[in-house]
């Protein structure tokens, strides 16, 4: 199951280095972007703007306000599009591709291949992640001398690696869909529409107090980017959720996947209707 995990990793390397890059770029252009921000758009109510008011509480008055409810806001959407590409990439993807039946010819369980794939899902993540955040506290420093802010550059690296459960969450929902979806494209399509909707949802029904209840249902709502969380660090009940939810979807792989069959197309639930 090891040698499986360190090909699984080499293998996509390319996808490591393209995520890493594009993270690295994003983090450049919007940190850069802030000390040329003129005063009035500083100072510009952005909840006053109703289409601003459907992606969260947006602010630049601060830094730290900036990064949190501006740039990590968003950035916790672009990791969780890395997460489902990744997700659905495995098991779903290969099926595709007719990798996967040479694969299940090893001397593995089915329970073990799921289980090499989760961890080269997570070290991908991971490493991106990382690579993301020291480019976050990198450019900080390049402009720190231009900011006022209690911020240092660990906040934004603990940051930006906090993301972790969040982006294992969509990962193992994911790589559960591939398996119990007929292709990796119906399994992309469904992990998207939930992306969408949790982002969304969640911002939306921010907007309506009597619906505030709904929005732990979110896994955006426990994203540890908050310009509170900057200054205090993830909550790790927070985390925990995310971990222990990414954990249920990782064990529904494992039991979904042992009962597909592969290179059929078929949604899993088929094969049970017909037994």
């Amino acid at each position: 199951m090891l040698s499986l995990f360190w090909h699984e990793v080499r293998a996509r390397r390319g996808l490591f280095i393209g995520w890493s890059v594009g993270l690295v770029i994003f983090f450049g252009v919007y940190l850069s972007f802030y000390p040329a921000l003129p005063a009035e758009m500083r100072n510009l109510d952005l909840q006053s703007i109703e289409l601003y008011r459907a992606f969260g509480n947006l602010s630049m008055a601060t830094f730290e306000g900036y990064i949190g409810s501006t740039i990590f806001h968003f950035f916790s959407v672009l990791v969780a599009v890395l997460a489902i590409v990744t997700g659905t990439g495995v098991l779903a993807g290969e099926e595709d591709a007719g990798t996967l039946e040479l694969q299940l010819a090893l001397p593995l369980a089915r329970w073990q291949l799921v289980t090499a794939k989760t961890l080269e899902l997570a070290v991908i993540g991971f490493g991106v992640l990382a690579v993301a955040g020291l480019a976050a506290a990198g450019f900080f420093l390049a402009i720190r001398a231009q900011l006022t802010t209690p911020l240092d550059a660990g906040d934004l690296f603990r940051a930006t690696v906090s993301h972790w459960p969040l982006v294992l969450l969509f990962q193992t929902l994911s790589l559960w869909l591939g398996a119990v979806t007929p292709s990796r494209r119906v399994a992309l399509a469904i992990a998207t529409v939930i992306l969408i909707v949790s982002f969304l949802g969640y911002n939306l029904v921010g907007m309506a107090p009597d619906l505030e209840g709904l929005r732990p249902l979110s896994p955006f709502h426990y994203r540890p980017s908050t310009p509170e969380m900057l200054n205090d660090g993830p909550a790790l009940g927070d985390m925990a959720i995310l971990t222990i939810a990414a954990l249920v979807f990782y064990g529904l792989a494992v039991v979904s996947f042992d009962r597909r069959d592969v290179t059929t197309g078929t949604w899993l639930w088929a094969r049970l209707i017909r037994r």
